[in-house]
């Protein structure tokens, strides 16, 4: 339906909100109602893009997926379960913007290199 510079795009812009959300959060101490709407849409938008992305690289749903999909989805489930459920337990804190931070790139490394 769109093409893959509109998926990388929406992904890549997502990705930015997500984590703007997360340090929102976690470095100000905001929980507001708006960061956490702006958290969830962000994540569901993320998948959305990612998904149409795999479609373009003709990655099929039919087929097993390449390991790095795999990888790439439970740190996305993860940073996302994780972000509102610490937020709400643990408040502001460095640490954990910083732990949330590392995951997003070890999922940009793990998209950009795919190396399993």
């Amino acid at each position: 339906m769109f093409s893959y510079e509109f998926y990388k795009m929406m992904h890549l812009l997502m990705i930015f909100l997500l984590v703007g959300s997360i340090g929102a959060t976690f470095m100000a101490g905001a929980n507001s109602k708006h960061v956490k709407i702006l958290t969830g849409v962000s994540s569901f938008l993320i998948f959305v893009g990612g998904m149409g992305l795999m479609a373009r690289l003709g990655v099929s749903h039919t087929e097993g997926w390449p390991t790095w999909v795999y990888a790439k989805l439970a740190i996305w489930v993860a940073v996302s379960a994780l972000a509102p459920i610490l937020g709400k337990r643990i408040g502001k804190s460095f640490a954990v913007f910083y732990l949330l931070t590392a995951l997003v790139g070890a999922s940009a490394y793990i998209a950009i290199n795919k190396p399993f």
